[in-house]
């Protein structure tokens, strides 16, 4: 596995924008080297689930783009804009339900 691949949700929560949009690349280069090798995405996440760490952070709505923009390898600022704004609202969240 490439470096910080399966990074724990609370060293996640933690990440600047910077250190986010690097780990979601990160995510990307790894996934697209499995698929390259000829592995499904199901197959994928037969063996690991590499979104399982960023699951409970991102909202509701920005989690398919995230998974969508992975497995196509779109990598706009539009859409890590939208992933990253996704990502700040998650963390608050996360860790407002966290310490009710």
């Amino acid at each position: 596995m490439t470096k910080n691949i399966k990074d724990s949700t609370s060293k996640i929560l933690a990440f600047s924008d910077q250190e986010f949009r690097s780990y979601i690349f990160t995510l990307q280069d790894y996934l697209q080297s499995k698929l390259g090798k000829g592995l499904t995405i199901d197959e994928i996440l037969d063996i690991e689930d590499p979104f399982d760490s960023l699951e409970p952070i991102l909202p509701e709505e920005v989690y398919p783009i995230m998974v969508l923009a992975m497995i196509n390898d779109i990598r706009s600022d539009t859409v890590m804009d939208a992933l990253t704004e996704g990502f700040r609202k998650g963390v608050i969240k996360y860790k407002r339900a966290k310490n009710a």
